[in-house]
């Protein structure tokens, strides 16, 4: 069945009558079969137990007598997307009757897979359907906009006929010298002071007077999926290839969805619509226990702890705590006490945003020169530490951190990666201390070594 994940999501309740017919099968049996083909999360058909309305008529006399066309109520509870996309048909097959649809709140749904990622369930039943797509001679102005204001990070390319051609990420744009650096940086340096923006704001003019289009950008040699092959067979390609995102392409080469590392996580804890996401996957896995015969997702997530994690204490100087994040293969940095308790997370944005705003435009142009491939060490004479400013990782840190500890079982850790939306999370012993991080590829590791 598909995956419904926790917050937003809408009910689709039809009444019709228990006679209604649709090509010699009982129309409601027609329908939740057809529910059941297109991938919908689930359907509850209830019959009445008295009713009236356009299709059934209360009979009085010599006591109460009903019709046998008794009402019949059909609802389904599933993303917005998905449902609009089924309306037509269901609209055609509904020839008297009633159809409502309204937004709801989902609290939890439970789903939960006790031996790993499914070998049966099929990839068309967890990637994302509503997808933002552009042609072939899309103009790499409106893709560089379209990027920079989507939640997602990478968009397909598909010709006339909606058959996959290649895919456009920030990287490809970073990499065709159309965007400076990425695009988490770009966002929060456009929305700083005047300064800032106007160094962000030069090299994307210039982009944008570029005549090249999406095809002559694009990447064409990406890996693609079919909607039938296994989410289980999915992780392995994504873990083998370092992917974070596989197209969904039909035998014709037509583009139907998208699936993610998020989506296939979400296949374990399936709590509706919280979808639709860096991850250690360059660091191996150390394993700290026998795995036993235990199921992974039931194992504490200290058997898969990454040790490698950059940290910085909380007086570390400005200038040394960006040497570490550039340096970082997570992007972020932990701050750490003298104990080693976990104080904070610093990201280049968390930087950015708090460092000084006569030193901002410096540190974008050595991001920029890190992120064509060119590293320059940040000159420390050009941050200086003006009173009240911020001077040391104390003062540039998220204190808003999401931890697990060791004895925290993987799919209570994978509930919290998905509900909190952090990519990796650090993992603490019994009294706070950092022991290291787990990240979404190694959760998919994990998840890989249960049985299916």
């Amino acid at each position: 069945m598909s995956l419904l994940r926790q917050g937003k999501a809408q009910v689709l309740t039809i009444y019709l009558g228990e006679s209604d017919q649709w090509q010699g099968t009982p129309l409601y049996v027609a329908i939740v079969q057809f529910l059941r083909e297109q991938g919908c999360a689930g359907a509850t058909v209830t019959r009445a137990v008295a009713g009236y309305g356009a299709g059934s008529r209360l009979h009085a006399g010599g006591g109460w007598q009903w019709s046998s066309d008794a009402p019949v109520v059909i609802q389904v509870v599933d993303q917005a997307d998905r449902l609009r996309r089924l309306l037509p048909r269901l609209q055609e097959m509904l020839s008297g009757g009633l159809m409502t649809l309204h937004e709801v709140d989902v609290l939890k749904y439970t789903h939960a897979r006790r031996r790993g990622l499914s070998a049966k369930l099929p990839v068309r039943q967890v990637m994302g359907t509503a997808l933002t797509t552009v042609k072939l001679d899309t103009p790499v102005v409106l893709v560089v906009d379209l990027l920079l204001a989507a939640p997602f990070r990478a968009l397909p390319v598909v010709d006339d006929l909606q058959r996959f051609q290649g895919i456009i990420s920030t990287g490809d744009l970073i990499n065709a010298g159309l965007l400076p650096m990425r695009r988490g940086l770009v966002r929060t340096a456009l929305e700083l002071d005047s300064l800032t923006a106007e160094t962000i704001e030069t090299p994307l003019e210039q982009a944008r007077q570029s005549t090249r289009t999406a095809q002559d950008i694009m990447n064409r040699q990406v890996r693609s999926v079919g909607p039938d092959l296994s989410i289980r067979e999915a992780a392995h390609i994504m873990l083998e290839t370092g992917l974070r995102r596989l197209p969904v392409v039909e035998a014709d080469g037509r583009l139907v969805g998208m699936v993610t590392r998020a989506d296939l996580l979400q296949a374990i804890v399936t709590s509706p619509l919280m979808s639709p996401q860096a991850s250690s996957a360059t660091q191996p896995l150390h394993h700290t226990a026998p795995l036993g015969a235990v199921p992974a997702q039931q194992r504490p997530v200290s058997d898969y702890v990454n040790p490698e994690i950059s940290t910085v204490d909380e007086q570390t100087p400005m200038a040394e705590v960006i040497d570490a994040l550039i340096l970082s293969p997570l992007k972020r940095v932990i701050v750490v006490n003298a104990a080693r308790q976990v104080k904070g997370i610093i990201s280049d944005t968390d930087v950015l945003s708090r460092m000084q705003e006569e030193v901002r435009p410096g540190l974008l142009r050595t991001l920029a020169g890190w992120a064509r491939g060119k590293p320059e060490r940040v000159p420390t004479g050009t941050l200086p530490a003006h009173a009240g400013k911020a001077r040391t990782a104390a003062d540039l840190m998220n204190r808003d951190v999401v931890t697990v500890t060791e004895s925290t079982p993987v799919q209570e850790t994978i509930e919290r990666m998905i509900a909190s939306h952090r990519k990796v999370l650090p993992v603490v012993d019994a009294q706070g201390r950092l022991v290291g991080v787990v990240g979404r590829s190694d959760l998919l590791r994990v998840l890989l070594e249960g049985n299916h």
